[in-house]
């Protein structure tokens, strides 16, 4: 039985190697970034104002001054007319400077007076290059804007955007398939017959595969029997997966077929139990390039498997130089007893404290069948093979998979004085 460190690493020493594609900007949110980006010209393209206001020299501006109008540059405009000693120029946030202005004075500075030709008192001083934001202030042409392997969040896009970038290099979403088994699986709404329950596992994988950046492809249930469940398998390679899923099956039962159809597939079966509770049975290997596992039935050590094992794969063939889930310390609020032997990865629920610190406290009932255990939870506690479990104020190395606790219902903007 292998240790969850050896496990892994014989998961991820078959990782699919990443593919790269271009998308449009507008497809790239939350994508990898597969090469470097550099800018491909001036951001921004020219000097540009920074506020609504008026467009002035600055010597002109070293006190309180009335100046004479030329005309209104809004954005997305160009300045017609040079700014000369004692005019100016109303200027919108964003537009270009017109030739002969240094500085820009804030709208809220000046007061407009009646008459023709039109004219402004600014109220000075003004500083030569205030309220401007010089062309290539932010990058020059060929400076860097994002580094392989950046994830692609909204602000990144908006970057990538600004700089006049419609094509994106990324690694592409890695393919899938999941497959259930069991004879007692029912869709969800539908009737349960004697002994049946409603399927859970893959609707969650599927959520699991999604959230990590993969494209989930269900494949449907494998009956019972040998046949059936090679044939589910052969069903699920069809598709061209990069990874291939199953849930259930992997087991001593009488019923559990999985390792079977891997033979009978010509799976190279690498290992199929871990010291580790919950998910001890997990069956893996490969077939040519594409890795195979064989997850556990209950669910909560299908989805544990899921985070420990495939999660980590899947984000090395996106590309991600950093794919496991983040690790915070913990404090627990209460306690928890295990024998040692095994590792063993306690649900928490997470709160953040007072002090900005994480509090946690166990789900309840940790059975492995107890999927609301993994609904109520924000996080893994970490308890290695000779832990004897933890009491109540300990503080644990947790992994984070849901971070929706650190919303708060307080003042959302807590401001720090002086």
């Amino acid at each position: 039985m292998l240790s969850v460190e050896e496990a892994r690493a014989r998961c991820e020493a078959v990782s699919p190697a990443p593919r790269l594609e271009e998308v449009g900007i507008e497809a790239a949110l939350g994508r990898v970034l597969a090469r470097d980006l550099d800018c491909p010209g001036s951001l921004p393209p020219w000097d540009n104002s920074a506020m609504d206001g008026f467009a002035l020299r600055a010597l002109d501006a070293s006190g309180e001054v009335v100046l004479r109008v030329l005309e209104t540059i809004q954005a997305g405009g160009v300045g017609r007319l040079e700014v000369l000693p004692g005019t100016c120029s109303r200027i919108m946030t964003g537009a270009p400077l017109p030739p002969g202005a240094d500085a820009v004075v804030m709208r809220e500075d000046t007061e407009l007076l009646p008459g023709t030709p039109e004219q402004v008192r600014v109220r000075g001083p003004a500083a030569p290059g205030q309220h401007i934001r010089r062309a290539g202030s932010e990058r020059r042409p060929g400076e860097r804007l994002l580094s392989v392997g950046s994830l692609l969040g909204p602000g990144a896009v908006g970057l990538l955007a600004g700089a006049g970038i419609d094509r994106v290099p990324v690694w592409a979403r890695p393919r899938v398939a999941v497959i259930g088994t069991g004879d007692e699986l029912v869709a969800p709404g539908s009737p349960l017959g004697p002994g049946q329950i409603h399927g859970s596992n893959s609707l969650a994988l599927c959520g699991w595969i999604e959230q990590a950046g993969g494209l989930a492809i269900d494949c449907g249930v494998a009956p019972d029997t040998l046949a059936g469940t090679v044939d589910a398998f052969g069903r699920a390679l069809s598709v061209q997966p990069d990874l291939l899923i199953s849930t259930g099956g992997v087991s001593v039962g009488d019923f559990d077929f999985v390792k079977e159809a891997f033979a009978s597939l010509g799976v190279g079966l690498d290992f199929w139990k871990v010291r580790m509770k919950p998910g001890k049975p997990l069956a893996f290997g490969h077939i040519g390039a594409v890795p195979i596992f064989g997850l556990p039935g209950n669910p909560v050590s299908c989805q544990v498997n899921f985070l420990q094992f495939v999660r980590p794969v899947l984000r090395r063939a996106l590309g991600d130089p950093r794919p496991y889930l983040p690790v915070v310390q913990v404090r627990v609020l209460d306690g928890f007893h295990k024998n040692p032997g095994r590792a063993e990865l306690v649900r928490l629920a997470l709160r953040l404290a007072e002090d900005g610190s994480v509090e946690g406290r166990t789900t309840g009932d940790q059975g492995s069948g107890q999927g609301s255990s993994m609904a109520w939870a924000h996080g893994l506690a970490l308890l290695g093979v000779e832990s004897q479990g933890f009491a109540p104020g300990e503080r644990l190395p947790t992994q984070v998979f849901d971070w929706s606790f650190t919303a708060r219902e307080a003042d959302p903007t807590p401001w720090r004085a002086g």
